[in-house]
């Protein structure tokens, strides 16, 4: 914006880019880390309660990601 209320502000739309303190930053990733943390021990304890000794609940968990793949010619 070159001009008016807003000028020398980043803006695209009604997006407007903002600063903000590197603590909140921290302090607001430190929050959702917890939340997330939290929930998945809430997932995880609630799976191992519904558990049956005769057949066990494998938490083997793996995650990948790829691109595209090889080429056949």
């Amino acid at each position: 914006m070159k001009e008016g209320k807003y000028a020398g502000v980043i803006g695209v739309g009604g997006l407007v880019l903002a600063r903000i303190p590197e603590e909140v930053a921290a302090s607001r990733a430190e929050y959702f880390k917890r939340q997330t943390q939290d929930r998945n021990d809430a997932i995880n304890n609630d799976l191992m309660k519904e558990q049956h000794p005769s057949m066990p609940i494998n938490q083997e968990r793996q995650t990948r990601v790829t691109f595209g793949g090889s080429k056949k010619s």
